[in-house]
């Protein structure tokens, strides 16, 4: 997977997808599954926004439950259960504790009705899928186990605690990555920093785009008999900008919080913190909203937190003061749990659509808890053009289906088409997971660790051998990087085979080194110095370019975390 913006031009494609977070990757698959020629282009990096900054949950939605939505539950089983067959490696199960307290709606028999009807809506949840990674029914704890799993508890009243479980992401760009990749050994052509200026239009319809190589200069057109705009946060405004097409309502977006610490519970399963925050949207109201503390890596990782957003999408920032709020409210839910501010290792936050509850289909354009596939033809009179809004990742790749199915019937395809649900990503072709961690054990020749096959076999799954490729001479490059358990030859996979163009790209989005805390100075910098030799940066370049990582971590400064 390489870099060619001369591979965009000189053709017109079937479909041409702008903006590579979740949506757009997976978009850019399942047009390429369907046998469409199709252009993925991406103004930073793949999955360098809200995709990779998200709760990384695949989520169905107990709660759902509470809001009566029930369309929205059925959709997020389906689409948790499909990321469950076709990324084994990226998408696993996690339970879920909600401790039960008295007899009413906090206690044991309410939460035990709502896990039944929740049970019973999701009887398919466990399709195709091999019996370990399937998605359990509702069950208990006692009390006594509750504490012994989470001994900072409220205890008065305790009476035990309902279990679910849900899904969750070990690597979400990765998980981005792995569409990205999938399409491209489909023939889709997919190129990262080059930002869409404007669009190409003939006879009152959009064929095509123009766009900016952030990192070359020059501008190029990139033509298409359909252009599906997934640019999230930036779409609606980029159509503005240059089409003077306004959305209406305009889409509302919500700033979503939460943030990496480094104490790990005695328990792998997450925690649901009641709250005194009231849920607006719920039906059923059992006193305040959840917030969640789950174990991922070997931290934790809590939130959510929910801020209606109004800026442009590069203003996206939070305050001390407010992480200072939100460390207070978890500690008044579980004292202790966030002892001080420096104990934040990692803030991630993204931009999510946000509405209204009082105007979901209300108008054909609504704009708010349901991710929106726009047609501008219907809507403004400008055909070749759809967009794609989402709002969680968990359901990014039906959406994706969705509007492939739009186009389908607009360019007079018919199917039958694979179904993306059951064809494994790159990398997802996975029968038995021992058995391939032997596998890649024996191919390093043991000169790993089994902790780093572990992250291997993670993140790459049934492609870890491609990793191991670049390992060089008697395996120099199967050392780890310093202080860390990432190997060399991910830097230099991710710099040959990955399109990976900055320090962060591979920092950050290719593998693990940044993933849970600030990496130490030493890794970073053996990280430039391989990364460089391949890329021709002088020791200037490498110096900014480690510079720019420490950005992404505003409460850490240059302190390290192992």
């Amino acid at each position: 997977m390489n870099r060619n913006r001369s591979d965009l031009t000189g053709r017109t494609f079937d479909v041409v997808v702008v903006g590579g977070g979740i949506f757009g990757a997976s978009a850019a698959w399942e047009a390429a599954l369907r046998g469409f020629s199709v252009a993925l282009i991406e103004k930073r990096d793949f999955c360098h926004a809200t995709s990779a900054n998200h709760f990384k949950m695949v989520h169905c939605g107990i709660r759902y439950l509470q809001h009566g939505d029930i369309r929205r539950l059925r959709e997020s089983s389906r689409e948790r259960s499909a990321l469950l067959r076709i990324a084994p490696h990226l998408v696993h199960t996690l339970p879920i504790v909600i401790p039960t307290y008295g007899h009413g709606v906090k206690g044991k028999a309410f939460l035990g009705a709502g896990m039944f009807l929740y049970d019973a809506l999701t009887l398919d949840r466990n399709r195709g899928l091999l019996p370990e990674r399937r998605i359990r029914p509702g069950y208990f704890f006692s009390a006594r186990e509750v504490l012994k799993r989470f001994p900072g508890i409220k205890r008065e009243g305790l009476t035990g605690a309902a279990v679910f479980e849900e899904g969750q992401m070990y690597n979400p760009p990765r998980l981005a990555l792995a569409f990205v990749r999938s399409a491209v050994e489909r023939g889709a052509v997919a190129a990262n920093y080059l930002e869409v200026t404007g669009f190409v239009k003939k006879g009152g319809r959009v064929c095509g785009v123009r766009a900016l190589d952030v990192l070359e200069g020059g501008t190029i057109e990139i033509r298409g008999r359909c252009v599906l705009n997934t640019a999230g946060p930036w779409a609606h405004r980029i159509m503005e900008a240059d089409l003077g097409l306004r959305l209406d309502p305009r889409p509302t977006f919500s700033r979503d919080l939460a943030f990496v610490i480094p104490r790990s519970f005695r328990s792998r399963c997450g925690l649901a913190l009641a709250t005194e925050t009231r849920d607006a949207d719920t039906i059923v109201d059992r006193g305040g909203r959840h917030l969640f503390a789950v174990p991922w890596r070997r931290h934790t990782l809590v939130g959510v937190w929910h801020k209606v957003f109004d800026r442009p999408p590069e203003a996206l920032t939070v305050t001390a003061e407010e992480l200072r709020a939100y460390a207070g409210e978890v500690n008044a839910a579980y004292p202790g749990l966030v002892p001080s501010l420096d104990s934040i290792q990692v803030v991630n936050m993204g931009l999510t659509l946000f509405g209204d509850e009082e105007r979901q289909g209300r108008s054909e354009i609504s704009f708010g808890k349901r991710s929106q596939v726009v047609d501008h033809a219907e809507t403004h009179g400008v055909g070749g053009l759809l967009t794609l809004i989402g709002v969680r990742a968990t359901t990014a790749r039906g959406m994706a289906a969705k509007a492939l199915d739009l186009v389908c019937r607009q360019q007079g395809r018919t199917g039958p088409f694979p179904d993306s649900a059951w064809v494994p990503l790159y990398g997802g072709d996975i029968k038995d997971f021992g058995s391939l961690k032997n596998r890649v054990f024996r191919e390093a020749g043991r000169n790993i660790s089994p902790q780093q096959v572990t992250g291997l076999v993670r993140n790459y799954g049934s492609a870890a051998m491609d990793v191991l490729r670049h390992a060089g001479k008697e395996g120099r490059h199967l050392a780890s990087l310093p202080g860390s358990t990432v190997i060399e030859s991910e830097v230099l996979h991710a710099v040959r085979e990955e399109m990976a163009c900055r320090l962060s790209d591979v920092v950050l989005r290719r593998t693990d080194l940044g993933s849970g805390c600030v990496p130490p100075r030493a890794a970073l910098a053996r990280c430039a110095e391989l990364m460089g030799a391949e890329m021709g940066w002088d020791r200037g370049r490498r110096q900014r370019e480690i510079a720019e990582i420490y950005q992404a971590y505003p409460w850490r400064g240059a302190e390290t975390c192992v």
